[in-house]
């Protein structure tokens, strides 16, 4: 199954800043504008300094795995072709409390050397119709 096959992400106000960036292979995330705090998750309200001002920046795109996990089945569209696959949970080098989900970018026969605490860095894969999508890939 081709990429644009896959789940489209349909950006609402409060996300559309990520989508951009993606188009233009960066990795852009909220900032809040009182204490720098980054979040993965469009927020309203900063949870550290309660205000309510954010900008959008882009990051490195860099972290590592926080965890991860080996799909082996699937319901999800456009997926059941390339099962087994990776999903995990990177903490970027910025923040370390800032979590990004997406998969993992890697051939099968590395799953036995996967494990936390690898460095990983921002992906893009095309959807079609001008969607991109970020992933990880290994350093």
């Amino acid at each position: 199954m081709t990429a644009a096959q896959k789940a489209i992400p349909v950006p609402d106000e409060l996300n559309a800043p990520y989508w951009e960036g993606a188009k233009e292979h960066k990795l852009v995330l909220q900032h809040c504008s009182g204490c720098g705090l980054v979040s993965a998750r469009p927020r309203v309200i900063c949870p550290r300094c309660h205000k309510e001002e954010f900008e959008w920046k882009q990051v490195s795109g860099k972290g590592i795995i926080h965890s991860y996990v080996i799909v082996h089945q699937t319901t999800a569209a456009g997926f059941q072709d390339e099962v087994p696959y990776v999903v995990c949970h990177v903490v970027i080098n910025e923040e370390p409390t800032c979590y990004v989900t997406a998969n993992l970018l890697v051939d099968p026969s590395e799953y036995d050397k996967l494990t936390i605490s690898l460095p990983v860095v921002v992906d893009f894969e095309d959807r079609g119709n001008g969607v991109v999508v970020p992933q990880w890939r290994l350093a």
